[in-house]
């Protein structure tokens, strides 16, 4: 099997994951009246998916599409973890206090 698919399919995993932390991080916003940082999974999942789309295709003009697919990627990625730390964090404070 082509590394390239693997890599496509791979990328679309990990933005359907930051679809339902953005859903569940959205929830839990409001309800404890947190500041929207949602719209950072949102960002995410378009890298994510920029990042997915640009390694499925094979145009002779984007010679290094693997490096721009894997610098999309990395951007969506880095921006779902602010996110997470921003709405997820306490959950490590409380389980590093016992």
């Amino acid at each position: 099997m082509n590394f390239e698919v693997i890599d496509t399919v791979s990328f679309l995993l990990f933005t359907c994951i930051l679809y339902f932390l953005s859903v569940f991080s959205k929830r839990f916003g409001d309800v404890m009246g947190m500041k929207k940082y949602y719209y950072l999974y949102y960002a995410g999942i378009f890298f994510t998916f920029s990042g997915s789309v640009i390694m499925s295709l094979s145009v002779p003009v984007l010679e290094p599409q693997e490096l721009f697919g894997y610098v999309f990627f990395s951007i969506g990625l880095t921006l779902g973890l602010i996110a997470s730390i921003k709405y997820w964090g306490w959950l490590i404070k409380e389980i590093i206090k016992g």
